[in-house]
């Protein structure tokens, strides 16, 4: 049992010997070189935290082989994306780049949907950033939302179906609606409220 023991100490300092510089004292041995250069794998590696910002600034550029986007704009398709939790709290921003509408903001108030087809904006082309409305009926109603050409185009119904009691509010992130934006309920006790551009 002694010489098996003899035996493994001697392999040991062997193996020592061979992947770095050592000092063998009786019956203990000090590693004194550094590691080599190589491409030889390792088992666990720590990151140097003293410089914070410096010494442990690691980077992620790619994923595998997939990009990683840190910043906005166009991005080709092979491009990560990330997906916002539908119970998400945080808040969501949208830039908006339009050449068609000057950068004037206007808003409405909660104020009574007409139950006609009626501007709420002025005659010229504008773009809606976001609109909502309330039913405050306890039956459901109906709203639409048109542009303001010869022929309207419908972008809400026409007649969307509100159900009794319910807000809803749709995000157009600077939608151009040419020549105006015309809104509409199918009754009364229809509230809304909008914010664009023009």
């Amino acid at each position: 049992m002694k010489r098996v023991a003899q035996t493994v100490a001697v392999l040991l300092v062997v193996v020592l010997l061979l992947n770095a510089q050592a000092i063998v004292t009786g019956n203990s041995v000090t590693v004194i070189g550094s590691l080599p250069a190589g491409t030889a794998v390792i088992g666990k590696v720590g990151i140097d935290q003293t410089t914070p910002g410096t010494t442990n600034a690691v980077a992620l550029s790619t994923l595998g082989t997939t990009a990683v986007s840190v910043s906005n704009g166009t991005v080709d398709a092979g491009t990560l994306r990330v997906t916002l939790a539908s119970n998400s709290t945080g808040a969501v921003i949208a830039t908006v780049n339009s050449t068609t509408c000057a950068g004037t903001k206007f808003s409405a108030n909660w104020v009574a949907v007409p139950t006609s087809s009626t501007l709420l904006t002025t005659a010229v082309t504008s773009c809606l950033l976001t609109i909502s409305f309330s039913n405050t009926n306890s039956s459901a109603q109906t709203i639409t939302l048109t542009d303001n050409t010869g022929t309207p185009i419908n972008v809400i119904g026409p007649a969307l179906s509100l159900p009794g009691l319910t807000v809803a509010t749709f995000n157009f992130n600077g939608t151009p609606f040419n020549a105006g934006i015309k809104w509409s309920a199918g009754g009364t006790g229809v509230t809304g409220s909008a914010v664009w551009l023009q």
